[in-house]
């Protein structure tokens, strides 16, 4: 069990958790704990909308861009470990994680005590009463549907001028050697 609070950022995806979790970690002294289990993965920062280095404020982000991009799924454990060695660290310098992401086997794997790899939103399950493994504040954002739809549209738009789909084709060419992208085309 960790000795202190951590800070817990959870929602769907688009909903500005990165941001708030940057302007709490300002705030409170805390550093990024990435749970997305697309921006885990090396490689493709605009399509999984990875923070820039400039966009992070100087606030220290972890576990984003660690794994190869051709390792594959990995498990709930496997993030569980990764995730609570480095919340540790941070704990043990005087800080305070901030956990943030979407993908809620992440986050339910990180918290909880008991870690049961079928539960894919275990957080959607009525009366679902969990054990956590350390005192968390929980914070869930949500935005009505239509604020939701404009900006998620404008982000994809944002994503496109940035780069993501010659992101995409040097990707596929890259790792398949241009196959899919040929396969596809």
């Amino acid at each position: 069990m960790l000795a202190t609070k951590s800070v817990v950022i959870m929602g769907a995806t688009g909903m500005g958790k990165m941001k708030i979790s940057i302007d709490a970690s300002r705030v409170i002294d805390g550093k990024v704990v990435n749970a997305d289990k697309m921006q885990i993965y090396y490689g493709l920062d605009i399509t999984t909308n990875k923070v820039c280095p400039i966009d992070q404020s100087g606030i220290p982000h972890h576990v984003i861009g660690t794994i190869s991009s051709t390792t594959g799924d990995f498990p709930v454990s496997f993030f569980r470990s990764i995730a609570t060695t480095t919340a540790k660290s941070i704990v043990r310098h005087g800080r305070i994680p901030v956990l943030v992401g979407g993908s809620n086997s992440l986050m339910h794997g990180f918290l909880m005590d008991h870690l049961d790899p079928s539960l894919v939103n275990p957080f959607a399950i009525a009366g679902y009463l969990p054990t956590f493994r350390f005192r968390s504040c929980l914070l869930w954002i949500h935005a009505s549907e239509s604020i939701f739809n404009e900006y998620l549209n404008r982000r994809v738009d944002n994503m496109l001028v940035a780069g993501l789909v010659e992101e995409l084709k040097d990707y596929f060419d890259t790792v398949f050697g241009g196959k899919l992208v040929k396969h596809l085309g």
